[in-house]
């Protein structure tokens, strides 16, 4: 018996298949607004232009390179809470706050290699610590390992499910990361739910 839901309309299906990608296009669009905004604000850093042209152009090149980056996030292997919305437990409300933290303690830290690379007797005191402090998912472990290793006098050297082995220059710089107040101020950049069934992480 024929299947009365179909049709012999070429353009109807056509019609039915563009509807369907546009509608995809949308949700993806929508899904990855936020690193789309913030890929547009990097842009408008680094160009220091605010004309409509220039503008215009940001704008097309984060969103195009938002859609295309977050096919590639969602290939295996899993990279945050859920496989298809990989960056979804970013709270990117704090953001800017993790970035205003982040630069002061790049800046503290240049101060304090400087001092160390002047003084005369270059008091370096390097070792390794071993941190373990477990994060959510992948991406949570990229971010914390990038922050060490962005801190002058730091550099992660390894990283697994369990923490993080990161050189040292001085005892100083050893006792900031034992703190834990780089693990826990990326950390709090992900939320603790997972976004897809709301299960606590």
């Amino acid at each position: 018996m024929r299947d009365p839901s179909a049709t012999d309309d070429p353009g109807m299906a056509e019609h039915e298949s563009s509807q369907g990608y546009f509608g995809r296009l949308i949700r993806e669009l929508w899904r990855d607004l936020p690193f789309s905004v913030l890929l547009f604000v990097f842009w408008i850093v680094l160009s220091g232009k605010f004309d409509g042209s220039h503008l215009l152009v940001g704008a097309t090149c984060a969103v195009a390179v938002s859609l295309w980056t977050s096919r590639l996030l969602r290939l295996p292997p899993q990279l945050g809470l859920s496989a298809s919305h990989p960056l979804a437990g970013v709270f990117w409300l704090r953001f800017p706050m993790y970035l205003l933290w982040l630069a002061r303690q790049v800046i503290t830290a240049n101060i304090h290699v400087a001092w160390i690379v002047l003084h005369p007797r270059m008091p370096i005191q390097p070792c390794l610590v071993r941190l373990d402090k477990p994060a959510p998912h992948t991406f949570a472990r990229l971010v914390v390992a990038n922050s060490i290793t962005l801190t002058p006098g730091t550099v992660t050297l390894d990283v697994d499910v369990a923490g993080y082995l990161v050189h040292a220059l001085t005892s100083r710089s050893a006792a900031d990361l034992r703190s834990g107040d780089t693990v826990r101020q990326c950390q709090a950049l992900f939320l603790r739910t997972d976004p897809e069934s709301g299960r606590g992480v």
